[in-house]
């Protein structure tokens, strides 16, 4: 297993987006746990995550915004809620912005007006 191939970069435009991070990310995490990289610190993670996701993906990335810092109280220290280096962040991230949510109300209303789709 001389070098691994990672997987395909992550196509932002057209389809079914939601699908393909899904799968990107199912193929990354095999990916990572097959170069040993799996257990390496948050900021390397981030880092191939990006890089082997590609362009659309970088483009994505520069627009998401995070939890400011809180500040410290009394003897309590200061407290970075969300950073760009943290991979669960930037997963869930990436998460929110390719898997849309579904409105329950609106998909309620769908079923009463057309009992076919039940």
């Amino acid at each position: 297993m001389d070098k691994l191939k990672p997987p395909h970069e992550l196509k932002i435009a057209g389809g079914n987006l939601a699908d393909r991070w899904e799968r990107f990310l199912e193929r990354f995490r095999w990916y990572l746990a097959a170069v040993g990289e799996d257990g390496s610190e948050d900021k390397k993670k981030v880092a191939i995550l990006l890089t082997v996701a590609g362009a659309e993906a970088q483009e994505v990335f520069r627009t998401f915004t995070y939890e400011p810092a809180k500040a410290a109280v009394g003897n309590q220290p200061a407290v970075q809620v969300e950073t760009a280096e943290q991979f669960n962040t930037v997963v869930r991230k990436f998460t929110e912005f390719c898997v849309p949510r579904k409105n329950v109300m609106h998909l309620r209303a769908i079923r009463v007006s057309h009992p076919s789709t039940r």
